[in-house]
């Protein structure tokens, strides 16, 4: 058994008071101890293991980012650059994703669409890389959002095929795409559903077959109206688009806070600076009013999409001060909540006895500085320690 003994100045478990100083105990790939440093057991005090003191430093859990694309690498047409691959070029582009969401202190990413040919065991093979729930294959129907990634359906059957190879392939999620996007083209549109009600609820049968729960790419108001009334359980992006501006369901917000349905929003590191299509000030505005009907926000980014990399994710977070979070909202929102949200918390998202040893370790106080968050000076996934150099663009790009 492998021990490490790490003291830091203040210990942000996630599910109890801040502790200060504080002390977690890892054994191989789980926490066995948490607690006041002055309080560790005999049996911890007196074993052989590496000790590590962090006196100026915070230990919380480690960061998940709820939205994410792996095999993307953040070119200008990410489907039409898969295409042009092979596997092995695709592969290293998720490892090299992987190095940088767990050097800046991201240990668990959902991977909300990949190519055909890349499953779990794609995703599984870099040591000690941050955890992987994949949604695989995302469907989509002839010439839509991202169809190039293989996962076109038309008849029941295709749907029923599909949704069982990817859950197969070690499908967390099935991902479906309720309306067109902005990033891939193709003859949809971002405003309008892709599928008929019919076909959008045996996706939603099929995946329940496997025991699967369904995240939708929804931007237009039809969509995502269509995808909570066929029981999805999580919505992406959730953008309120029509062709002539924004058409925000009021009803329909309801209805997903009734059905506690996700909305993951994808904000990220550019949001406030957002204009054009989506500007920020009509963006927070509709998260305002989706927190005042008690919808449940978790946070993510789309990386992997351009001009999104991987290693802003922190950089991003500030940025739901806007919202009228504190910074220990948002910390929480980021580790524990986003856990539970996404079924994982019995896994990850707290630093408690037991539960998985991902953790990071950050200068000063996050709780008074986020920006704290940008620059961990240790990442503990599943009990392997790293130590980044530091999280800049230059030392991550891949």
């Amino acid at each position: 058994m492998t021990i490490h003994i790490i003291e830091a100045a203040r210990i942000l478990t996630g599910c109890g008071p801040t502790l200060a100083p504080g002390t977690v105990v890892l054994a191989d790939e789980r926490i066995a101890w948490v607690g006041q440093s002055e309080g560790l057991p005999a049996r911890w005090a007196g074993a052989s293991a590496e000790r590590i003191g962090l006196p100026e430093a915070t230990l919380l859990p480690g960061l998940i980012d709820a939205h994410v694309h792996l095999s993307f690498g953040g070119d200008p047409r990410p489907p039409v650059a898969l295409l042009a691959t092979t596997r092995m070029a695709v592969a290293a582009t998720i490892h090299a994703a992987l190095r940088q969401l767990r050097d800046a202190g991201i240990t668990t990413v959902r991977d909300l669409g990949a190519p055909r040919y890349i499953d779990a065991s794609t995703l599984g093979d870099l040591d000690a890389g941050p955890r992987v729930l994949t949604a695989t294959i995302p469907l989509t129907v002839a010439g839509g959002h991202c169809a190039g990634l293989g996962g076109v359906v038309t008849e029941p059957a295709d749907i029923d095929r599909l949704v069982a190879a990817n859950a197969a392939r070690g499908a967390d999620w099935i991902k479906v795409m309720v309306t067109g996007g902005f990033t891939t083209g193709g003859r949809s549109s971002p405003y309008e559903p892709q599928f008929t009600d019919a076909q959008l609820a045996r996706i939603v049968a099929a995946a329940r077959v496997h025991g699967l729960p369904v995240a939708a790419h929804a931007h237009g108001t039809a969509g995502i109206r269509q995808a909570v009334g066929a029981g999805v359980d999580s919505l992406e992006h959730c953008t309120w688009m029509s062709a002539d501006g924004f058409d925000l369901d009021h009803e329909v917000v309801r209805e997903i806070a009734d059905r506690r349905i996700l909305v993951c929003p994808t904000i990220n590191h550019q949001a406030r600076e957002a204009t054009g299509r989506l500007p920020w000030a009509v963006r927070r505005e509709q998260l305002r009013v989706m927190l005042d009907a008690g919808v449940r926000l978790i946070p993510g980014t789309d990386s992997g999409i351009p001009q999104t990399p991987h290693y802003q994710y922190a950089h991003s977070l500030p940025i739901w001060t806007d919202l009228g979070y504190s910074a220990s909202d948002i910390i929480k929102l980021a580790t524990s909540s986003a856990a539970q949200a996404l079924r994982i918390d019995h896994l990850t998202g707290t630093l408690t006895a037991g539960r998985s040893a991902d953790l990071i370790a950050v200068p000063g106080d996050p709780t008074s500085d986020l920006g704290a968050l940008t620059a961990p000076v240790l990442v503990a996934t599943a009990g392997h320690l790293h130590y980044p150099a530091n999280t800049t663009e230059e030392n991550t790009r891949p």
